[in-house]
């Protein structure tokens, strides 16, 4: 296995020259190498390269659509084959370099940059170790040994010993030795050798000051290359000698008191060296293949991650949700579950009860919290959830976690360890960072499914729900509706996902026989993907879709795939009849009249089915674009008669509509119309089952055969 090491120090201190000429030191030897560079400053690599400023891992990813990146882009190659790479970084008193090393590190990951053959990876790193995003080269996956590089001044030698205490916090076991690096001043080696000594870590390197590095760098080459039968040339050969052997110490580290009087000479009380314990690292990040449209194609954000995997996961029954983040961010997302129960209420449908009383929690960050880290009060809230006797959780983050880089993952695997039976679905949304709303919904569908699903004997006459929108005010309602209809073919309904459904529902997933997609949409075609990538599930190719020929469509598909034909067709049958019946007053009162139509979604076949049966002669129907809903959905080829439109357009569209002046509109937002063309509501999310759109013939026949004038006009005129 390649071996990887870090390059630690005080800024300014050399550590650049270090790992350059280490770097040169190695390749001479056939050792394949790749340096990164892990500062804003992007020079780490510039001696390697003769000199020149390659491209930054950070501006590429700034510039470069996501589909157009490749690793080769952003690697250079170097002296005898070595590989260069600069992460770079954001301007100065701009943003959050720490945060940039961690996108830097997502990006080369996502690009394959461990699968490059290599037999050494060397991070330079910026400085001391002031935030989680200067620490990531120092947790376990990253680095499996760390050089600290010091002079003999007291602010080198104090980074130095705060670089222990960052080591220390994740594995102390892997330093790899102190390299001095002199300015000049005649007894600062005696204080590297009593700081040494103190920690108990040897000085494996020592470079003298030499005006010939600076002849090296105008030179744009390394020592080794500019000088190599030098002395100077010799201790870098003899660094990277000892560096291929891997001798690894523990990282101990003084209190500030201690560090003051053994190099500075104050008294001050001696304190017992501290030891912490060896602390697991965070696993790499995690690629998210399964993308919503919108993460995919740079499309706006509708909403954030953040909120759309709470949402998911608080209308899971069983499941405790924690929210790492600012209060009012956890607040905003329980109020729009909120919403959702009182919209349900409000017209008519069965409410989530989960969202009603959802068992959620929130880490109530605050500015001092994303400034000293946030790991140690989720850890606290996490064991008073335990304490309570809570077994199963979802940690989703905020904003705030993913910019001061939270490692969560760790806390959650020593949670793991040291509560057997726990289980933990860390969902990384960092905000908005991961992507939208949806993609929220996405990743919580995805991550709950791989922390609790079991193992399942096959249930032959069972059927998983996928494509859930749990903020739906008909969600309830449609699943019903749906599970009656499996009811009628002698199957049953297994689990929903993404929501709504229990804890127990999501382990026994893979014990259904198939997936049946609930919405012809993106995210709902993602979550099947991943249930056939990872478990083998095999998805429907009809999705559930409203109206009767919506409807009579997926069940012909489900009946084929478990021979009930005999049923399905006696129950299309019934269908049928029944729609035909419940139009019969509609169409009576309705024969004849005009509408038009505005479509948010591509699914319009049954509000066109409906109009239809209710007599209606429909005049002028638009459907907007959307780069973020439905895959593979023509509405030209669905529903003749539908004009396709950009947003631009609304305008347009409304003009029309006052000229052609429907008796009835219908339209998923109010329209700033005629107000004698009565406006009817369309639903954002097309409802299930066959008689989907007769409630809203209800509406239309109480609005279109109420007086024009109300009487209530005149009478407030006469007074």
């Amino acid at each position: 296995m390649a071996r990887k090491i870090a390059i630690y120090g005080k800024g300014g201190i050399g550590k650049s020259t270090i790992s350059s000429n280490l770097t040169a030191a190695l390749s001479d030897r056939g050792i394949k190498v790749m340096q990164i560079g892990c500062d804003p400053k992007h020079d780490s690599t510039r001696a390697l390269i003769g000199g020149k400023v390659q491209q930054t891992v950070l501006n590429y990813l700034r510039n470069t659509k996501p589909d157009a990146r490749r690793l080769g882009d952003i690697v250079a190659v170097g002296y005898k084959g070595c590989l260069c790479v600069e992460a770079g970084g954001p301007e100065p008193g701009v943003g959050c370099a720490g945060r940039g090393i961690i996108s830097a590190f997502e990006l080369l990951d996502s690009l394959g940059v461990g699968t490059v053959p290599l037999d050494l990876t060397l991070y330079d790193v910026l400085g001391d170790v002031v935030c989680g995003g200067f620490a990531v080269p120092l947790r376990n996956d990253n680095a499996d040994t760390v050089y600290i590089v010091t002079s003999g001044e007291f602010m080198s030698i104090y980074a130095a010993n705060n670089i222990l205490r960052g080591t220390a916090n994740y594995n102390p076991d892997r330093i790899g030795g102190i390299i001095f690096n002199s300015r000049g001043d005649p007894e600062e080696e005696d204080r590297v050798k009593a700081f040494a000594k103190a920690v108990g870590i040897p000085i494996i390197a020592r470079f003298a000051r030499s005006n010939l590095f600076m002849a090296a760098e105008k030179e744009g080459k390394t020592f080794v290359e500019l000088y190599p039968d030098s002395a100077i040339a010799d201790s870098f050969r003899e660094l990277a000698a000892a560096v291929l052997k891997g001798q690894r110490y523990a990282a101990h580290f003084l209190t500030e008191g201690e560090l003051e009087s053994l190099i500075l000479g104050r008294k001050t009380p001696t304190v017992p060296l501290a030891k912490l314990a060896e602390v697991q690292a965070a696993a790499a990040a995690k690629q998210r293949p399964y993308s919503a449209r919108t993460t995919a194609f740079g499309a706006p954000l509708n909403g954030c991650a953040f909120s759309g995997a709470c949402s998911v996961c608080s209308s899971v029954s069983g499941l405790t949700v924690l929210m790492h983040g600012p209060r009012s961010c956890a607040e905003y997302t329980v109020q729009l579950d909120a919403n959702c129960t009182r919209g349900a209420c409000q017209r008519g449908y069965e409410s989530m009860p989960s969202f009603a009383d959802p068992d959620v929690h929130s880490t109530d960050m605050k500015e001092d919290t994303m400034i000293f880290g946030g790991t140690k009060p989720l850890g606290a809230l996490l064991e008073e959830q335990i304490g309570r006797g809570r077994r199963d959780f979802a940690i989703v983050t905020a904003c705030p976690p993913g910019i001061i880089g939270d490692d969560v993952r760790s806390l959650a695997e020593n949670t793991i360890r040291a509560h057997p039976g726990v289980k933990i679905a860390v969902l990384d949304e960092d905000g908005n960072a991961a992507g939208d709303f949806m993609q929220g919904v996405i990743d919580a569908g995805v991550g709950l499914v791989r922390t609790f699903a079991a193992p399942s004997a096959k249930d032959p006459e069972s059927v998983n729900l996928i494509g859930t929108k749990t903020m739906s005010s008909s969600c309830r309602s449609d699943v019903q509706a749906i599970t009656d209809l499996l009811t009628s073919l002698g199957l049953r309904m297994n689990c929903c996902l993404p929501g709504i459904s229990s804890l127990d529902d999501i382990r026994g997933i893979t014990r259904a026989a198939v997936n049946l997609k609930i919405n012809p949409d993106v995210f709902t075609d993602r979550l099947c993907v991943f249930l056939h990538d990872e478990y083998g599930l095999e998805t429907l190719a009809a999705p559930v879709r409203g109206g009767l020929a919506g409807t009579c469509a997926w069940l012909n598909d489900l009946a084929a795939r478990f021979d009930r034909e005999k049923e399905a067709a006696a129950l299309e049958e019934k269908l049928k009849q029944q729609f035909a019946a419940l139009m019969t007053e509609p169409r009576a009162r309705l024969a004849g009249k005009t509408c038009c139509i505005i479509s948010v979604n591509r699914d319009v076949k049954w509000i066109a089915e409906t109009a239809a049966a209710a007599g209606l002669r429909t005049v002028g129907a638009w459907v907007e674009n959307r780069p973020d809903y439905i895959d593979g959905l023509d509405v030209a080829d669905d529903v003749p008669g539908f004009v396709p439109v950009e947003p631009s357009e609304n305008a347009w569209v409304l003009q029309e509509i006052d000229r052609l002046h429907p008796d009835l509109l219908l339209t998923p937002v109010t329209a700033a119309v005629d107000p004698h063309i009565y406006q009817s509501k369309l639903p954002l999310n097309p409802p299930a089952g066959p008689f989907a759109g007769r409630l809203l013939a209800e509406d239309w026949l109480r609005g279109m055969l109420a007086p024009a004038e109300e009487g209530w006009r005149t009478d407030a005129a006469e007074l």
